[in-house]
């Protein structure tokens, strides 16, 4: 439609251009889906890592200060630690994709891609991680960490959630994440009120080899985000 009001013809440079300009727009997007399944392939080895870890501590602990193994305190330290560690590498790691993102947009064209969290955001989910589990076993003992997994299951919702609004399909990494994450922490809530803690061990070790091979799926299928389909 022209100033008059006016309908008119698309020429053909016209649709030449519409179909330049949405050839951009999809090649923008797989572009940013690729920065961001390599990043969330280096989240899943940096929590996997953080799993693995959450087994070392007993053993440093009654190597460092044998007459502390029978406190829970040291061991409430250490995974704060580790957790603190693990959560400070997550946001330095989405951080530095998230100025990817924000400098090519600007180079290029595009509304500026936000923040989901800021620091502060992070280390209030982390502290109040931990005193998920700190405050239920000072008051309810050994069986109030339970409270704590079941808790974590919102960091299923979380993954789900965020893949959901990073990637055209879902990936296969995440459906493998989330499901394992989620039947540990069931498991692991099951382990603590009976008395089982072998399931709970099993299942933990079981959910790192899945997030080791969902961080290696995710990185080395991330360059296929890079094939356009248009070409």
């Amino acid at each position: 439609m022209d100033r008059r009001g006016v309908w008119v013809m698309p020429t053909e440079d016209d649709e030449v251009l519409a179909r330049e300009m949405l050839q951009i727009g999809r090649r923008a997007l797989r572009f940013e889906e690729y920065v961001l399944r390599r990043a969330w392939g280096v989240y899943y080895a940096v929590w996997a890592l953080f799993f693995s870890v959450l087994f070392i501590i007993p053993s440093v602990i009654g190597l460092v200060a044998p007459s502390l193994t029978d406190s829970p305190y040291p061991y409430f330290l250490g995974y704060g630690v580790a957790g603190g560690l693990a959560g400070w590498a997550t946001y330095l790691n989405f951080e530095k994709v998230y100025r990817t993102i924000r400098l090519r947009r600007a180079l290029f064209g595009g509304t500026q891609a936000r923040r989901s969290l800021k620091i502060g955001g992070w280390i209030l989910i982390g502290v109040s991680n931990f005193l998920l589990f700190l405050v239920p076993y000072y008051l309810l003992g050994f069986k109030g960490l339970s409270v704590g997994y079941l808790g974590l299951l919102y960091v299923g919702v979380w993954i789900y959630t965020a893949l959901r609004r990073t990637f055209t399909d879902f990936p296969l990494e995440g459906v493998l994440a989330i499901a394992s994450f989620a039947s540990s922490c069931l498991l692991s809530i099951y382990s603590i009120l009976e008395g089982d803690y072998l399931i709970t061990e099993t299942s933990w070790l079981l959910t790192i080899l899945v997030w080791v091979f969902c961080a290696f799926y995710a990185l080395y299928h991330a360059p296929e985000m890079l094939v356009y389909d248009d070409e």
